[in-house]
């Protein structure tokens, strides 16, 4: 069975046989580097082979991808909602505190934080229709 699929622009054939060949020579390849690997710790000192053996796999452990990487718009973030009801329980907050000091900016922060509250409500109602 053949599968045709594209690469850099260009369409290259391949058959099952060549993927599987492909796979084994992948195995061989990491096999080898792994072989490498333990022959370059076990030439270390004895006391320091269990720490190179223990730095090598979590070198390992944090490089390999287990999961493809999901295909998203790039500059598009995670959306995030604004919760207008946790900013104004700390309006009142800081209203109670101005108010004796400075009253016209407590008021004014009395009156942001109502306006706050009341939008957190609103939505939070309207959401659940």
């Amino acid at each position: 069975m053949r599968s045709i699929s594209a690469v850099n622009a260009g369409l290259t054939v391949t058959d099952e046989r060549e993927a599987g060949e492909d796979e084994h020579a992948r195995e061989v390849r990491i096999a080898t580097l792994a072989h490498e690997l333990a022959e370059t710790i076990n030439a270390g000192r004895v006391e320091g082979r269990e720490l190179l053996r223990d730095i090598a796999v979590n070198l390992l452990r944090d490089e390999v991808q287990t999961t493809e990487p999901s295909p998203s718009a790039p500059g598009s973030g995670p959306v995030g909602s604004f919760n207008s009801f946790g900013i104004g329980i700390p309006l009142i907050l800081m209203g109670g505190v101005m108010v004796f000091l400075f009253p016209p900016v407590g008021l004014l922060m009395f009156a942001l934080a109502a306006v706050m509250l009341a939008w957190g409500i609103g939505t939070t109602l309207l959401a659940r229709r």
